[in-house]
């Protein structure tokens, strides 16, 4: 009699995740991420025994504690040696069939594992994969044979696909063991979805497919999947933006440095955090916030998913940047400060092996970083760039917009709209002067005053005393919409004079400080808007004028909205992710080239 294979599930999970931490034990749909995985894959008719395989950090004893809760097997290793933990697994389960299942699977699908499984067997092979040409529904579970894993970790253990990625070693090198390709039932066969939960996004995804599909925890099933996609396409959108990382792509840890509050509003916060969804959903690396302890500008970072690094008081800088360098080991970091933090600092800061780049930064810090990013404005061709480490990123397309997708241009009917927008924080009441200026014109166009969560509690009820009849808004959470359905832009100079550029808004500026005028000038030669300078400086009677010929002069409007969406675009976050990211794979690549050539001189 042929005995029967035992056939174990080995499940590697850690609540270090780069991308989304601690979303192993993150609940969806009213249960934790790994409750989801261990109840679906008990509905198996071939799996007998199932194992996660953790680290040995004490960050991953509340993990080992909930699985073992749920009656798996716990075995725990090194964190940066996945193969490690299944060769330690392999040993305390002694499976004849390994299937390799990922910690971020919520929709894992016992029936589909169960087809490779006996489809490998049928084949008698140690591992398979589709035929080319096809696409499953499924992902996130592998099966292979004993022998296979046995023969990766003697032969391949050093190679960084087989101690990361496992089984993805047998997809890179075929003819390392026997690999069969299997062909797919209709009922598996999609194209498109990513089912996996690196991000905030795919959550949103993943329990939209839930409601949508009026399923308990843990009981959506893939032929229903298949059937609503086919239906409601759309519900695609909701996470398409994130990119799949590959076997090979850079990773590691972003560390973004920004600060924002009542003071200074919340722009750079905005920006760094376009930025940070750009590294994490589309570049593939999972990102940390330093910043001051300020609850108002912690609020969307940590909303957002991200975590935060509070500076803690009497501290250096810079010596708190070298701790959380040490204490994370970033790849790279991003400078979006007006501190004092010197170029020395910055060398310092690269010589604790991470690359360094800054965002319209004018101070010496840009010379000493190994990237650095600018609008065209007037400043930046006035700097002196002798004995920088690297050239300059400047021009329109590396701006950075403070929201990351913006609605489309439509044409609204209707009276003209402004939109009085001065900010976060408004720290020098800009929000009374022009509605000062504005009350007093005729009521032949509609206002809509925009309260930024920083501003005085007061100033919501000034504006309604000043003008009755102007629509108050506070703290929207649609910006964007608003300001896309304006026909002129009433702002201080900061990110939201980008944002209304990329909408096709012309806009009107007021300027803190000197410096914002120059850059606000930019905008008014590429024909985006009007500048009007120093807001100190400008009257009543100045704001008026400007907003009411331009209101009357739709042809000049209509060149202001052309010139604006040709110049800014909603992909400059993308376009800094992605050459940070090209640098981090340099860097990285020059590394192993050092190191092999270490390590011939040594050997010889």
């Amino acid at each position: 009699m042929t005995k029967k294979p035992h056939i174990a599930a080995v499940v590697q999970a850690r609540m270090r995740s780069t991308r989304l931490p601690g979303k192993v034990l993150k609940p969806i749909v009213g249960q934790p991420l790994l409750w989801h995985i261990l109840h679906r894959l008990r509905k198996s008719e071939l799996i007998q025994t199932i194992c996660v395989a953790t680290t040995s950090d004490p960050a991953d004893d509340a993990l080992a504690a909930y699985a073992a809760s749920q009656g798996a097997v716990v075995v725990r290793g090194p964190e940066d040696d996945v193969l490690g933990r299944f060769a330690i697994a392999a040993h305390a389960i002694d499976p004849d069939v390994i299937v390799r299942v990922n910690a971020d699977a919520p929709l894992v699908d016992a029936g589909f594992v169960d087809y490779l499984v006996r489809e490998m067997l049928r084949h008698q092979a140690d591992f398979v994969m589709l035929k080319p040409g096809l696409s499953a529904i499924h992902d996130g579970a592998d099966p292979m044979t004993r022998w296979a894993l046995d023969k990766l970790v003697v032969k391949a253990h050093d190679d960084p696909i087989a101690r990361e990625h496992v089984s993805a070693y047998f997809k890179v090198h075929p003819e390392f063991v026997k690999v069969a390709q299997i062909d797919l039932p209709a009922k598996w066969r999609f194209k498109g979805a990513r089912l996996s939960v690196d991000t905030p996004a795919d959550v949103t995804f993943i329990e939209a497919v839930y409601d949508r599909l009026h399923a308990q925890a843990g009981e959506a099933t893939l032929t229903d999947l298949v059937a609503l996609l086919n239906r409601e396409p759309a519900l695609l959108d909701l996470n398409a933006h994130v990119q799949q990382k590959t076997v090979t792509a850079s990773s590691g840890t972003v560390i973004v440095r920004c600060d924002g509050g009542a003071e200074i509003g919340l722009g750079h916060v905005r920006r760094c955090l376009s930025v940070a969804k750009a590294l994490r959903d589309r570049e593939g690396f999972g990102v940390r916030f330093a910043m001051k302890d300020d609850a108002l500008a912690r609020e969307p970072v940590e909303t957002s998913g991200f975590a935060v690094d509070a500076m803690p008081a009497g501290v250096k800088e810079i010596d708190w940047l070298l701790s959380l360098a040490e204490a994370h080991t970033p790849v790279a970091m991003v400078l979006d400060v007006r501190t004092d933090l010197s170029a020395t600092s910055v060398m310092r800061l690269r010589g604790a092996d991470m690359i360094v780049a800054v965002i319209d930064d004018g101070s010496a810090r840009r010379l000493a970083a190994d990237a650095s990013f600018y609008p065209p404005v007037p400043q930046v061709f006035a700097m002196n760039w002798e004995g920088a480490e690297a050239e300059p990123n400047v021009g329109w397309e590396w701006v950075v917009l403070g929201h990351d997708t913006m609605p489309p241009f439509t044409r609204r009917e209707g009276r003209p709209r402004v939109v009085v927008s001065m900010g976060g924080s408004d720290p020098q009441g800009l929000t009374r002067l022009a509605v000062k200026a504005l009350t007093p014109l005729p009521p032949t166009f509609d206002v809509t005053v925009v309260i930024g969560p920083a501003a005085a509690r007061s100033l919501e009820s000034d504006v309604a005393k000043l003008a009755p009849r102007f629509a108050i808004v506070r703290s929207p959470n649609d910006l964007p919409r608003l300001m896309s359905e304006a026909d002129v832009g009433l702002v201080s100079f900061g990110v939201t004079a980008y944002e209304l550029a990329a909408l096709g808004v012309p806009g009107v500026y007021l300027s803190l400080t000197d410096d914002h005028a120059q850059s606000a000038s930019a905008f008014e030669r590429a024909g985006m808007g009007i500048s009007l300078g120093v807001a100190a400086q400008v009257s009543e009677g100045d704001i008026a004028e400007v907003v009411s010929e331009l209101l009357e002069d739709r042809e000049l409007r209509q060149s202001m909205a052309q010139a604006g969406r040709m110049n800014v675009d909603t992909r400059g976050a993308a376009r800094v992710a992605e050459h940070i990211r090209r640098l981090v794979a340099e860097r990285a690549a020059a590394l192993d080239v050092s190191s092999v050539k270490s390590g011939r001189i040594a050997a010889g």
